[in-house]
């Protein structure tokens, strides 16, 4: 039930950082071009190179093609020989060939590392591990790697040759935050979707929810949320809600993404009078907006239907009772608009397959080793056959004890677990995603932060809270149900 939540990583693990993990990496990975060739006399370009150390020369051969894809895997290696550094200069340095005969100008040379000794903490060791691939632990080795309070320093033959420095930075990957869960309300059948706004026009958040039939508006007091009015929506698929001024009343709007037999069939509404009406129906997008900040430049349309899932992006406009179309969205292949969020310039989305995808203008800056398993929100698709189409709770940017940070949802799904054919998720977690710096992201999962099931939504307020909406599944839709908390963090 998300009670205590650890984001980040704890002050001792500095040692772990990519940074540092990269910059050990590439000292032992060195390699440059011979640039000059006489007799036994070789000529590297190589830099930081230290007297006595090997170098194995390697001569690309043919492009490999991938078979399938066509696209190219790199080029087959042959190993022609093998330098020993005897003379070390700024631009170039000189070696003697002991091993080889066929060595030319324009061949490979790469830093020979056979093995590396390591002398500290075991966490040294698994940092230096995932690095390298014969690491011993003692001495012995022509490199050895110590640990010291304030980096790690290298050995050559007893010589110290290079020292990497632990660096604290000024983001939440390096600080030890504590998150409380604190549980607010349960919810009365299973929550779609849910966001927050000012719907009313009267200055303040107000938190709606998205059930399979209907739409539910909160007053947000200080410690329950109490139902001011719902909407019955019409026949359909609910699978995704978004609150945002895209309008061009002075309060936001309720868009509310459907599907209804093959295609999407979306509505957005509004509260007027304090009741909730319809504006526009039949939209045929999943809609969604990308940044509260500029809603109508964000304000996107994704076509939805049996031959295409999740296909052309669209700017859409809302013009009084009028929806119109502004133009192509050039979003990034594997865009899916029900996920998809803006963290200043970072698009974050997760894909058909699970990933996580963060993308800065038209190029990939991150992408997640692990999937994403979807949520309860979800549409069947039947045609000739039946196919389910599992929808992606969007993340939100947070403001963490003066850390601006985005969080995402993830659910675990196991195997996709079917019970009397209802989809099951085990549990529900968040995951951090921040800027290192410019166009370096990282991303921890939220240690601690399982609930159970799925996290269904993440909503933050203008001043600061953060609420999570969870969902529970039954084997009969009776027992479906949610639960509403509220995130609150400390530093340790």
């Amino acid at each position: 039930m998300a009670r205590f939540l650890i984001l980040a990583l704890i002050l001792v693990s500095l040692s772990f950082s990519d940074e540092l993990r990269e910059s050990l990496k590439a000292f032992f990975e060195r390699e440059g071009y011979i640039v000059k060739v006489e007799g036994e006399k070789v000529l590297v370009d190589i830099k930081n190179l230290r007297d006595g150390e090997e170098l194995t020369v390697l001569r690309e051969g043919k492009e490999i093609i991938h078979p399938i894809t066509k696209q190219s895997l790199g080029r087959e290696e042959e190993r022609v020989g093998k330098v020993v550094v005897e003379q070390v200069g700024d631009k170039f340095s000189v070696g003697r060939l002991v091993e080889g005969k066929d060595i030319k100008v324009g061949d490979r040379a790469k830093v020979d590392v056979k093995s590396v000794c390591y002398e500290g903490s075991e966490e040294g060791y698994f940092l230096l591990s995932s690095v390298l691939k014969r690491v011993e632990k003692g001495k012995g080795c022509p490199y050895v790697v110590k640990e010291f309070e304030r980096g790690y320093g290298v050995e050559f033959k007893g010589l110290a040759v290079a020292f990497f420095e632990k660096k604290v930075v000024g983001t939440p990957e390096y600080i030890n935050i504590l998150a409380r869960g604190k549980f607010i309300k349960q919810l009365r059948g299973l929550p779609v979707s849910a966001d927050v706004g000012d719907v009313v026009g009267d200055g303040r958040d107000y938190l709606v929810i998205l059930f399979p039939e209907k739409v539910e508006v909160y007053e947000i007091v200080k410690s329950d949320i109490v139902l001011r009015t719902s909407y019955s929506l019409p026949a359909g698929v609910a699978v995704s809600l978004a609150v945002a001024r895209v309008g061009t009343e002075e309060r936001d709007y309720i868009i509310v993404s459907m599907i209804s037999g093959t295609r999407a069939s979306s509505v957005i509404l509004k509260m007027v009078g304090g009741v909730i009406a319809p504006v526009v129906k039949d939209v045929p997008y999943i809609m969604g907006v990308l940044d509260k900040s500029r809603p109508k430049e964000t304000f996107l349309g994704q076509r939805f239907d049996d031959k295409v899932k999740f296909g052309s992006v669209v700017r859409l406009s809302l013009e009084g009772d009028r929806l119109q179309e502004r133009g192509a969205f050039l979003a990034p292949r594997g865009f899916r608009v029900d996920s998809a969020f803006y963290y200043g310039n970072y698009l974050l989305f997760v894909d058909s397959s699970g990933r996580l995808k963060v993308f800065e203008g038209d190029g990939e800056v991150y992408s997640s080793e692990v999937g994403f398993d979807g949520s309860y929100s979800h549409a069947e698709i039947t045609t000739e056959t039946r196919e389910r189409v599992i929808f992606y709770p969007r993340g939100a940017v947070v403001n963490i004890l003066n850390f601006r940070l985005a969080l995402v949802p993830k659910n675990t799904a196991g195997a996709v677990l079917k019970f009397f054919d209802v989809l099951k998720f085990s549990r529900g977690e968040l995951v951090m995603v921040g800027e290192r710096r410019k166009g370096l992201i990282f991303s921890n999962t939220v240690r601690g932060s399982e609930f159970l099931e799925a996290i269904q939504a993440i909503a933050a307020t203008k001043d600061g809270r953060i609420f999570v909406i969870a969902g529970r599944v039954g084997t009969i839709p009776v027992q479906n149900k949610g639960e509403l908390y509220e995130l609150e963090f400390r530093l340790l």
